[in-house]
């Protein structure tokens, strides 16, 4: 995600991963490629991130 949302030039396997700190891209792409997610796991870890950053305790919806 951070590498997604870095001010990078040019968003690709190897610049994001070079921004991660990676020699290669090989471990995102396997990522990206054959890992198996829990896709509702993911989404709950995403918003729980997403909120306790911007989150506004006195906000309404």
């Amino acid at each position: 995600m951070c590498g997604l949302a870095a001010g990078l030039d040019r968003r690709n396997g190897w610049t994001i991963a070079e921004h991660a700190g990676e020699v290669s891209p090989d471990g995102m792409q396997r990522l990206l490629r054959r890992a198996e997610f829990d896709v509702d796991g993911v989404r709950d870890d995403v918003r729980e991130l997403v909120v306790g950053h911007l989150g506004d305790p006195d906000a309404v919806l």
